[in-house]
């Protein structure tokens, strides 16, 4: 929204979006590392994989835009609040349920269905639930991996609607085309990543 008021903040804001995107993955792996420590070495190189491309895609951007990078980050407002716990509290039940669901009674197609639906708004439920399914011996620790790397592409597909329907042309073609890279990166990453 604020690239579309002001489009000259475009490039700094596009920075933003993509370090905020590669903050989910750290963010995923500390908390695979909290929840399920034993598979922890077994499923972050993928998703780190894809972290730093993200990384490399926001450092790519700083060093190519102008301007006040810190101001565009002071003006976010703090995301956290009561509703918004209860909120994630009732969906990581509900994507452990549809999880758990999937897995007996619709095939590896399900889970994949599921981690790309929850992941669409929030990385937190499919993270959690997918350690704690893997560490309980309920999944195999190549498909937890895969279905939070799916969740995580479809949450980048999700942010890009939002960056379309809200931002600025100039926002628009920059987010488009670091996550199009990130998407294709991490697409690879399924295709090849060796089990």
């Amino acid at each position: 929204r604020r690239s579309a008021e002001s489009p000259d903040r475009s490039p700094a804001a596009a920075v933003v979006v993509t370090l905020a995107s590669m903050v989910v993955f750290a963010r995923v792996l500390v908390e695979i590392a909290v929840v399920a420590p034993g598979i922890f070495w077994r499923t972050a190189p993928p998703l780190a994989a894809l972290g730093a491309l993200l990384l490399v895609l926001s450092l790519v951007l700083l060093v190519r835009a102008p301007g006040d990078h810190a101001a565009e980050a002071r003006d976010a407002e703090p995301p956290s609040d009561l509703k918004s716990a209860v909120l994630f509290g009732a969906l990581y039940a509900a994507v452990l349920f549809a999880v758990s669901f999937a897995r007996e009674h619709l095939g590896s197609g399900g889970l994949y269905a599921v981690a790309a639906l929850s992941g669409l708004t929030d990385m937190d439920a499919i993270t959690l639930s997918t350690a704690q399914l893997v560490k309980g011996g309920a999944l195999s620790t190549e498909t937890g991996w895969r279905l939070i790397l799916v969740g995580s592409l479809t949450n980048l597909v999700f942010k890009a609607g939002v960056v379309a329907s809200l931002g600025h042309a100039r926002l628009r073609r920059r987010i488009f085309a670091v996550f199009g890279v990130a998407l294709a990166g991490g697409a690879a990453i399924l295709l090849f990543w060796p089990d």
